[in-house]
């Protein structure tokens, strides 16, 4: 079957939810752990389903969901078993308690919802990627990024993507530009300043690694 095509995602109920916050989770100036990732994908019908509401809920308040719910993400919900749930249930091995989701955001390379894989068309990522629409929410994030107070975790695959923005914006992601990745143990948790890079949470990370996370995560929280 082929994969759809990655593109903005075309909900306007989605879009709008993305108008006033541009991550997941608590406030990303105010938390203390961010998780980064490349786009916020979402299914293409994802606001036709009967859990939309619970996904309205979740992105106009990630930290009441979690606390509601106890759970951090929506598509832990019983009954959803479309994309997205592999990451956020592999995420829950880290066992964050829901007392701390004021202190944990999820934030993107993108500010704005996706749908398809990106992967298949990366492409049409790279020109989202650097286009003038998603330059505000990239300087907004690199910003995030220099807190030193803050502890950050990237998937392996970002380096990259920094790499790229960085070439084609001098100001931006500047200390991601003399990265080897071949200095770098992609099956282990590689630590990089204020910076965590680990395999993904939807690819073949490792016991070994969430351990390591998790322990890094409770020492920062406690």
């Amino acid at each position: 079957m082929e994969k759809s095509k990655f593109q903005r995602h075309p909900s306007k109920a989605l879009n709008e939810l993305y108008l006033n916050k541009k991550y997941q989770g608590a406030n990303p100036s105010d938390a203390k752990i961010l998780f980064v990732g490349r786009d916020p994908n979402w299914a293409a019908d994802i606001d036709s389903k009967e859990m939309f509401s619970s996904v309205s809920k979740y992105l106009n308040d990630g930290v009441s969901f979690w606390k509601t719910n106890n759970i951090h993400h929506p598509f832990l919900l019983p009954g959803y078993k479309g994309d997205g749930k592999r990451y956020h249930s592999i995420f829950s091995k880290l066992k964050v308690e829901s007392t701390y989701s004021d202190k944990i955001a999820f934030i993107e390379l993108l500010g704005f919802p996706t749908t398809g894989m990106a992967k298949t068309y990366n492409k049409i990522f790279l020109e989202f990627l650097i286009s003038d629409e998603n330059r505000n929410h990239l300087c907004e994030l690199d910003k995030l990024m220099n807190d030193q107070s803050k502890i950050i975790f990237i998937a392996w695959g970002l380096i990259e993507d920094f790499k790229i923005i960085n070439n084609n914006n001098k100001d931006l992601f500047h200390k991601f530009a003399n990265i080897d990745k071949s200095q770098l143990n992609i099956n282990d948790l590689n630590e990089y300043g204020n910076i965590y890079i680990h395999r993904h949470f939807s690819d073949a990370i490792s016991n070994g690694t969430l351990e390591k996370m998790a322990k890094k995560i409770k020492h920062i929280l406690q």
